[in-house]
């Protein structure tokens, strides 16, 4: 589903605990720690591939990260992630890449300030 504005909201309480109905808090929490020591190689890897211009890998990457944002309720993650995978991409290739790190930062802060619910099976 393509994104047209930017999102609101930095996170998505929903998906969160769509994971933790799956499978349980302990998933939800293996889960988004994974996303948030992962995410940061990957946009690396993006910035390699910029200094490389290998729009490929850059798109690449863009849809790994969009896929993981998605499951981890990461909204404007998402969002950014979609744009670099567009026909058109960002003329400020190394400027797009900030900002996704800094949505990465700005959703660990969201994670840590949110209170979820535990949901039940």
């Amino acid at each position: 589903m393509a994104m047209n504005a930017v999102p609101d909201s930095i996170g998505d309480l929903d998906a969160l605990k769509r994971l933790e109905r799956f499978g349980g808090l302990k998933l939800r929490v293996e889960l988004t720690t994974l996303f948030l020591e992962e995410a940061p190689s990957r946009v690396a890897t993006a910035r390699a591939a910029v200094a490389a211009g290998d729009v490929d890998a850059i798109r690449a990457m863009a849809h790994m990260l969009k896929s993981s944002a998605g499951q981890m309720g990461a909204v404007r993650v998402q969002f950014l992630c979609e744009r670099l995978e567009a026909e058109a991409l960002p003329s400020d290739l190394a400027g797009a890449l900030s900002e996704i790190d800094d949505e990465i930062a700005r959703y660990s802060e969201w994670l840590e300030t949110t209170t979820l619910p535990r949901v039940l099976p």
